[in-house]
């Protein structure tokens, strides 16, 4: 798999995971995720490849493509009352550089028109992902153990929520 720098201007797209990119999809998993889970529990390459796996046959399943090179992932559950951000997991090259930004943003559009949350769980050591979530809205509404929970809610709800709070009182 190339992970060398990508160009500054590269051409970044979306599309459905297919059973062709379970090998390359994990490799990226390995390569973000393997730092943490190491640090916190310990690395079981055989435990992670078939949780990897539960994980995608759960979530819709989402390839990041940059310069038509496999360069990531989005896996989110849309349930009845929120959407759930299972991963998101880019290359280093593309880590800092807008794209989770961008695809996050997508992701908040789409449940503000739906009228939902997001939630996630991030790490509780990775003080990076925590810190990109707060910046794109996020707030902390658990704590455990090992990962915090984040719940992003639209503006727009928040507004409403506090109207309906002071014309209640």
């Amino acid at each position: 798999m190339h992970t060398g720098s990508l160009p500054q201007e590269s051409r970044v797209e979306l599309r459905r995971a297919a059973c062709s990119d379970l090998l390359k999809l994990f490799e990226i998993h390995r390569a973000v995720f393997l730092p943490h889970i190491a640090r916190i529990w310990g690395w079981d390459e055989r435990w992670q490849r078939g949780n990897f796996l539960e994980e995608m046959a759960t979530a819709s399943t989402w390839v990041v493509q940059a310069d038509n090179e496999v360069a990531g992932y989005l896996q989110i559950q849309n349930q009845a009352e929120r959407i759930y951000l299972r991963n998101i997991a880019l290359l280093p090259a593309l880590q800092g550089r807008g794209v989770g930004t961008r695809l996050v943003g997508q992701l908040q559009a789409k449940a503000a028109e739906r009228g939902m949350p997001i939630e996630l769980s991030v790490f509780r050591i990775n003080v990076a992902a925590r810190r990109f979530y707060e910046r794109l809205g996020f707030t902390r509404t658990q704590d455990g153990q090992t990962h915090i929970g984040m719940t992003w809610h639209s503006p727009e709800r928040e507004q409403r929520g506090r109207e309906r709070s002071v014309n209640a009182g």
